[in-house]
Parts: structure tokens; sequence; C-alpha cells
């Protein structure tokens, strides 16, 4: 009888930790149901992958595959959850030991492509640039920046003017389109409510200010969340206005501002520049996962990871446009090596991840602050050197959750308390979890509430 295939790994998954890997719990108990050998064509491996067709219930079947060395996940059924049951079920017989698998060299074109893309995105380039090839390389890249420049310069021009305008004509105009007043640039009298944000938005795509663009389209739905909306709108209005009055001003500030001020109006920093960069070493916990879409309809997910000695956060940021999934998953409660590197930032939060290796230890505490007042003064030293931060992480140790007003909280031993961001059941699940007893939690602070990703109850780490 054959050993579990993925034992013949240096990674050991158990069933539960398998089963942490669904987005969901519906998929995970749909995950389970498929992991009976009756219900695939074939199972075959090559000891670094595992593929198979499991069937559906009309004569087609799904084709899945799973590198062993990531998890990675492949699999060409319709659903947009990231593993899929297919997945599961197939990662679940693949723990389990069988003699079902044909251990075979000869892979199927499309999954050989497929490692094959991935073993050359997780290897470091070999090809050695000459000085010459530098230069010129240095040399096309500054001029390409100059043109963008100029017309960045365009577009901020214009977008000072028509948030003047909005100030001038009041905030009420966003809600009616009634009103006679026209700029050189601006008709809000012909233009309707939802246009005047979009042809805003679409004037600073054209302007290669993608990053403000896509801003001002997330800023029109402000409108339509609740009474406090004008407040609110208000605020977005003011840190916009801050963004164009400092790249107005750009060549006279420090380099990193200038680097922060860029990114948020949409220059980004290729991968290829960050990895020529060092990074720091760490040992990494994955303390917190969260996945949702984007104002483009793409799914976005974001994950935290801290670092065990240097104690710092690192956000990977990542996008899924069309449905393909993301390449890599990040179990949520494990521990990595590897090397982080940052984009450059007044705050460096947001970093990628070279030479990662995952080791078999699971998070049994979160160190984090023990007063909330310390926090909150840390916070506000950042907010202070980044104007624009919008979701930070807090990690708060020893802690106790409370249930006052119909509003769940995070209180500290000084009695001291931070509102928790009302998610499906978190709150209920939390208060059951922690048992009366002291937690560790993490979470994104908003700037008023506590977003929770996980937290630490009797040296288990829960994925929230």
């Amino acid at each position: 009888m054959n050993t579990p295939l993925i034992n013949q790994l240096p990674l050991h998954w158990t069933i539960e930790q398998i089963l942490a890997l669904a987005p969901d719990p519906n998929t995970a108990k749909r995950g389970q149901g498929l992991a009976n050998t009756k219900k695939w064509l074939s199972l075959e491996s090559n000891g670094r992958a595992v593929w198979g067709k499991c069937k559906s219930s009309g004569s087609a079947h799904y084709e899945t595959a799973i590198d062993l060395k990531g998890p990675a996940f492949k699999c060409n059924c319709p659903s947009r959850k990231f593993p899929c049951k297919h997945a599961l079920g197939l990662l679940l017989i693949s723990s389990s030991v069988t003699d079902d698998f044909r251990i075979t060299d000869d892979l199927p074109e499309d999954i050989q492509t497929w490692l094959q893309k991935r073993d050359a995105k997780a290897s470091p380039k070999n090809k050695e640039k000459t000085e010459e090839d530098i230069q010129k390389s240095n040399e096309r890249k500054a001029k390409n920046f100059d043109k963008r420049m100029h017309l960045m310069q365009s577009g901020i021009k214009d977008l000072n003017l028509w948030i003047q305008d909005m100030i001038r004509i009041g905030l009420a105009s966003i809600n009616s389109s009634s009103e006679n007043i026209s700029t050189s640039k601006v008709n809000y009298k012909t233009e309707s409510n939802s246009e005047l944000w979009r042809n805003i938005s679409m004037r600073m795509v054209d302007a290669k200010l993608s990053g403000l663009g896509r801003k001002i389209r997330e800023m029109a739905l402000i409108q339509d969340s609740g009474s406090q909306w004008p407040s609110q709108m208000l605020e977005e209005l003011s840190n916009l206005f801050l963004i164009t009055k400092g790249f107005d001003k750009i060549e006279q500030l420090p380099s990193n501002l200038q680097k922060e001020i860029l990114s948020l109006v949409g220059v980004n920093t290729p991968k290829d520049d960050l990895l020529e960069q060092k990074g720091i070493e760490d040992i990494w916990k994955v303390v917190g996962q969260f996945e949702h879409l984007n104002i483009d309809n793409a799914v976005v997910r974001r994950t935290w990871f801290l670092g065990e000695q240097t104690q710092k956060y690192a956000l990977i940021l990542e996008y899924d446009y069309n449905n393909f999934g993301f390449p890599f998953h990040w179990p949520i409660g494990r521990i990595f090596k590897g090397e982080m590197i940052y984009y450059p930032s007044l705050i460096p939060l947001r970093a990628i991840i070279r030479n990662h290796e995952i080791t078999e230890n699971i998070i049994q505490e979160i160190e984090g602050y023990t007063d909330i007042s310390t926090f909150l003064q840390h916070y506000k030293n950042q907010i202070n050197q980044n104007p624009w931060i919008i979701d930070y992480p807090i990690a708060l140790s020893e802690v106790y959750p409370i249930y006052q007003q119909k509003q769940f909280f995070i209180v500290d031993q000084q009695e001291h308390a931070l509102p928790l961001l009302h998610k499906e059941n978190n709150g209920w699940k939390i208060m059951a979890l922690s048992g009366g007893q002291k937690i560790d939690i993490f979470g994104e602070w908003t700037g008023e509430k506590i977003n929770p990703l996980g937290i630490v109850a009797q040296n288990r780490f829960i994925a929230l």
C-alpha cells in the first residue's frame, strides 16, 4: 500500500488543516463529500502534483490539479470559490493512505505548462544585465515617465478645479442635477448624478491617474451609505484635494512622500524593480486574510503577515480580475520562512515575499498591544505621517469581547474599548470562543472600528 502522497513531501497536512483552506464552511462540507475515490474518473500523481477528473451531474467532468508544493489549485469548474470543492476533495484524498493514484511522469500538457509557469515565477531571473542595458533601460523609463508626468499634471489641474466647484456649489448638488452651474469642464445642469462621477473618473483614467479614477468611482457610492454621507463625502473630498496639492508640489517633497503620492494616483512600482532590492528575512505568521469585490468587480485578497523577530507587518495584496484564482494559497494561522520586500511608502506595509517556505508550525499567540490607548496613540502618529492610511493592522493581547447596546466591543484591562465591525456572526463567534477568558485578536482598524480577521483563544488560532 502506498503512503499518503502528501507525506512524500516535507510538509504534512492534516484533514483539519486542509479544511481550513476552504473559503467557507459550505465549500469545506462539499469538498469532504468529494473525498471519495468513487466520485473520480481518474486519479494521477507524479509526486510533485496530483490531478484527476471528477464526475459531474451530466456527461462532462471537471479536471482538477494541485501543486503540492503550494499548495496551489487549478480547476476548470465554474465556481468562483478558491479553492473549489473539487480541489479540496482531491487534496483530502491525496492526504489519505491509498493505492488509487496512478504514479506517472506523463503529465497532461496544460498541467505541465501550469507547473512550469509557477516555477518560473518562483525562480530568480538568471540573465544578468550589462551596464549598457541598464543605462538604456533607465533612459527609456525616464523618458516615458516624463511624458506621463506631463499628462498627469494636466489631469490634476482638471481635478483640482472640479473639487473646488463641488465645494462651491455645495454637497446638495450631488443629489440633484438641477443646478445651473457651469465651468470649463463641468455642466451640472446637463449632467445626471451618475454622469457627473463617471465623466470625471474617465478623465482621470485618460490622464494616467487610474488610482484617482477608481477612488472617485468609489466616492460616488457614499451618498447611498446612510444619513451621515455628507460628512463622509466632505472627508473624502478633502483627502482628494490634499493629494492634488501634494502632487502640485511633488518635486519639493521628500523622496518617500513623492513615492506615496505617486502610488495613490496610480503609478505602481514594477515587481521586477522590487525584486532587485534586498528584503527583510524573518519567520512570518499569517495572522489574517480578507477577500472582497472591488469597484471593478475583481476579487481582492488582503493577506497580513507578522514578523516573529522584527514585529513588522506585511500586506500581500492580490487581484483576480478574470476568475482565474490566485497563484498561491496562504493558509491562515500557519508560519512561513521568507524574505519580505516592501513597496516604497511613508509607512511600508504592502510587500511581496521571496524564497518563502511554509513550516509545520502554527500560530499559538499574537503579540499585540495590551493597552488600547497605546495603540490609538501609535495610530495617531502613523496618520500624522501618512494621512491616506485606510485599513491599518491592529493586534491586541489579553483582551475581552463584550456585547453592549447591540454592539460588540473589545475591552482591555484598563476598561478601554473599541467597537467591532459587524460581519455576519463574528461577534457571537468571538464571544463563544473566548469562553469569558482573555484572547489575542488581529484585524484591520478602519479608524472607527476593528474588522476582526483572527483570534487566539486557549493557545489556538482561529481564522474569522
